[in-house]
């Protein structure tokens, strides 16, 4: 389900953010065109949080957009010591694509997904 916000976030997105399996919707306008088909987390062997987010397009024009992984602490804080940049990805019409990457902190238990158009 998409779950709507009327704050803001930490930062602005312009966009969908994922986090506990559920969409936080910035642009609702963008958001409508975009589907979280899984997302994935698991341990590595020394520590490190592995995660993967399969996105659809469910529109069927291309969006050039960026995205980014932010890395959650137990206690809920974002690890801004280990700031991840906006990479550019273009999500075709109709297109899944999966979304992966590795914390960079040992001991990170969630993440968050954010995603806002270019």
């Amino acid at each position: 389900g998409v779950l709507m916000t009327s704050g803001c976030f930490t930062q602005k997105t312009s966009g969908v953010m994922v986090q506990n399996g559920k969409i936080i919707v910035e642009d609702s306008v963008f958001a409508k065109n975009l589907k979280i088909i899984k997302d994935i987390k698991e341990k590595t062997s020394n520590g490190f949080l592995h995660v993967q987010v399969s996105v659809q397009n469910t529109n069927r024009t291309d969006f050039e957009c960026q995205y980014r992984f932010e890395w959650i602490r137990a206690n809920g804080m974002v690890q801004k010591h280990a700031p991840m940049l906006w990479r550019p990805i273009v999500l075709h019409g109709r297109e899944i694509v999966e979304l992966e990457a590795v914390s960079p902190i040992q001991n990170t238990e969630d993440f968050r997904l954010l995603i806002r158009r270019k």
